[in-house]
């Protein structure tokens, strides 16, 4: 009788472990939805809205007119995002889990991403200043944001555990890179001759 309620009680057990386990991950997943919704809808405010939200820590093209706005870029890479996002997916496991493989901590058989994905929500081009201070040299500062819904999941075989997938977690939901691209020679850029004849 110890044996068949110990059974019973287990199974009860773990039953109710799954169930709070899938709560835990649908409410989780709907909370981040709701997050890039609304990051969505921060990047259709204009500029008046945005400097009654900033106060002083304004994006570079609302601070320094010399910066640009690059909506059309923007909406470009909105739509190329899923595509890219795949490109970049397989790019960091190509680079990554070798690395993995090569770090990993003794007991452990194999270490290699079982999900990952960048995520639906597009980086964000805030400012671009094209400045050209020598002749023939271009400089290009980009201002890049990206508040995306990425979603990492680090699959570990151990020796004595089967398979144990761990989630890894951004730490920072708005990431910011400022780059500056200098040394652009106007001979390396393309230059198309053109003839008109009538």
């Amino acid at each position: 009788m110890g044996f068949t309620s110990g059974i019973v009680m287990g199974a009860i057990f773990g039953v109710a472990v799954m169930f709070g386990w899938s709560y835990m991950m649908s409410y989780r997943r709907t909370k981040r939805v709701a997050k890039a919704m609304v990051i969505k809808q921060l990047a259709s405010l204009n500029r008046d809205d945005l400097r009654k939200i900033c106060g002083d820590s304004f994006p570079d093209w609302i601070s320094f007119p010399v910066y640009e706005q690059a909506k059309w870029m923007n909406k470009q890479l909105s739509k190329l995002w899923p595509f890219v996002a795949d490109a970049a997916t397989m790019v960091i496991k190509e680079s990554v889990e070798p690395l993995l493989e090569e770090y990993r901590p003794p007991g452990i058989t194999s270490l290699k991403f079982s999900k990952l994905s960048l995520g639906t929500v597009a980086p964000k081009i805030e400012g671009i200043r094209v400045q050209s201070h020598k002749k023939g040299q271009v400089i290009m500062d980009i201002d890049f944001r990206w508040g995306g819904n990425p979603s990492i999941v680090l699959g570990v075989k151990a020796a004595v555990v089967a398979n144990l997938p761990i989630q890894v977690r951004v730490c920072s939901s708005n990431i910011r890179y400022v780059k500056t691209i200098q040394g652009l020679k106007r001979h390396c850029l393309p230059h198309f001759r053109m003839v008109a004849a009538s």
